[in-house]
């Protein structure tokens, strides 16, 4: 039997049978982008709650309900990091954390960029942007470093697309 232990706008918390969790997002997608430029990948630091830590992640967020996935990933590109793309590649979906929540993410990729102006991160929003080297970024990933996993995952789509190298390692 399932029963909802904790329910707010955004999420929903359900016990299933007395034995496990899952996490039901209100606003279940979300949308990530690779932003290649000069051999390096833009990245996001933010502090998260779960891990007690900051953490490394592609620019991205919540595609809101009237929001289409493009719009939204360029949105949230533009608020976190101040950058604008042109052309922007889908590459594909997948769900991070299936095993908890219902939460499913799209991933875009581009090298088409300009500078828009200065991040305008949502309210409480703690958010800093950086240009890592793509070999840095790799190297971190293989060592454990305190990366999202789906900066993992959106840079191997981009591999497998043809979008960058296969020897970007150490």
């Amino acid at each position: 039997m399932n029963r909802i232990v904790y329910d707010t706008e955004y999420y929903a918390v359900e016990e299933h049978d007395g034995k496990e969790i899952a996490v039901i997002d209100h606003m279940p997608e979300s949308a990530a982008v690779v932003v290649i430029h000069e051999g390096c990948l833009l990245m996001v630091r933010q502090h998260r709650e779960a891990v007690s830590a900051s953490t490394w992640e592609l620019p991205g967020g919540t595609i809101r309900h009237d929001e289409d996935k493009v719009t939204a990933v360029q949105r949230e590109l533009a608020e976190e990091t101040g950058v604008l793309c042109n052309e922007i590649t889908y590459m594909g979906e997948a769900y991070p954390a299936a095993s908890l929540t219902n939460r499913k993410v799209h991933f875009y990729y581009t090298d088409d960029i300009k500078r828009a102006a200065e991040p305008e991160p949502d309210d409480g929003e703690d958010v800093a942007a950086i240009w890592v080297p793509l070999r840095e970024a790799c190297h971190t990933i293989k060592e454990g470093g305190q990366v999202d996993q789906m900066v993992g995952h959106g840079l191997f789509l981009s591999m497998l697309h043809g979008l960058l190298p296969t020897n970007t390692s150490r």
